[in-house]
């Protein structure tokens, strides 16, 4: 599993609010500012670094900080992030910090800021001054920051992540995930439409790559009408960390209305067509075809790989 650390420096608070998201969305991981940097932070694989840019510049910290960790920033993968109120100035920046790391940066996040003139001290508020002049901008505060932006670009960072793990050969990888499917037949289903939010047990059954759910109805049914985005959870249950396996899967799912489907699944789950017509009430069938399984196994360890592993589809 790879362990990621955001190190960040921030004036007046809203590198910090980033660097909290990211490091929420990035778990595990543990996120300081540059100046509690320790040697307790030099076992993490993947390393995040994030700081305001004020007059065309990265705060000094951080500058002051790769400068002296250099040597040990070059043996790591890294990801940098800014927040700043000009975003081609601040994307310049952090090419030209690129270009001075080398080819171990993997990826760049340009963020909008805060400006909060009455927290500003004097010599940053003359500084700014003299930049809103410039850009033909009104001196009056601004709020660039979006929470949403900072979201999806660190869930794009998590995926990049993911292919740095010591990765299982996907052909024994999707075996694993079958025979894991295949061995269990309880799944937590996870649904939604706007305002509304579902997580029902439910029994389910593996069917050549795709997964069927019977069910006689209820509220998950309303969420699926309106979105067929879903999520669902197979696992065993916890005894210690070295005893780990369970997969979260994310696909789409559909109701199934195709008859011939229909009974191709009732005949593999060993029922009949005339015992589903004698039940008091309707029975829906529904198919999720799988899309990423994110797969949660402590034995990947001791066979030499990460003991996450990723499966697309």
């Amino acid at each position: 599993m790879i362990k990621t650390l955001i190190l960040y420096e921030s004036r007046y608070g809203s590198t910090g609010e980033a660097a909290d998201i990211i490091s929420l969305i990035m778990g595990p991981s543990r996120h300081y500012p540059v100046s509690r940097f320790g040697d307790a932070c030099r076992d993490f694989d993947f390393i995040v670094l994030g700081a305001p840019i004020y007059n065309g510049k990265i705060h000094k910290k951080m500058e002051s900080f790769i400068e002296n960790e250099r040597e040990w920033l070059d043996e790591k993968k890294i990801a940098l992030f800014c927040t700043c109120l000009n975003g081609a100035e601040g994307l310049h920046v952090l090419r030209e910090m690129e270009d001075n790391l080398g080819d171990n940066i993997l990826e760049l996040g340009v963020f909008g800021g805060r400006l909060d003139m009455n927290r500003m001290k004097e010599r940053d508020f003359q500084a700014l001054t003299r930049f809103l002049s410039r850009e033909g901008l009104p001196p009056q505060g601004m709020d660039l920051f979006n929470r949403e932006e900072i979201v999806q670009w660190s869930l794009r960072l998590k995926d990049i992540r993911d292919e740095l793990l010591d990765k299982v050969p996907i052909p024994k990888l999707r075996e694993d995930v079958e025979n894991f499917l295949k061995q269990h037949n309880t799944c937590t289903l996870a649904t939604s439409s706007p305002g509304k939010i579902r997580a029902t047990p439910l029994e389910y059954i593996y069917i050549q790559g795709q997964i069927y759910i019977l069910s006689e109805g209820g509220e998950k049914f309303a969420n699926l009408l309106f979105n067929s985005h879903v999520s669902m959870a197979v696992y065993e249950d916890y005894t210690d960390m070295n005893n780990l396996r369970g997969m979260q899967i994310t696909g789409r799912a559909t109701i199934v209305e195709d008859l011939d489907e229909y009974q191709q699944v009732i005949k593999k789950k060993g029922l009949t067509m005339e015992f589903v017509r004698s039940l008091p009430a309707d029975l829906h069938m529904i198919r999720m075809d799988m899309e990423k399984v994110e797969f949660l196994n402590s034995d990947y360890k001791k066979q030499g790989y990460s003991v996450r592993q990723v499966l697309k589809f």
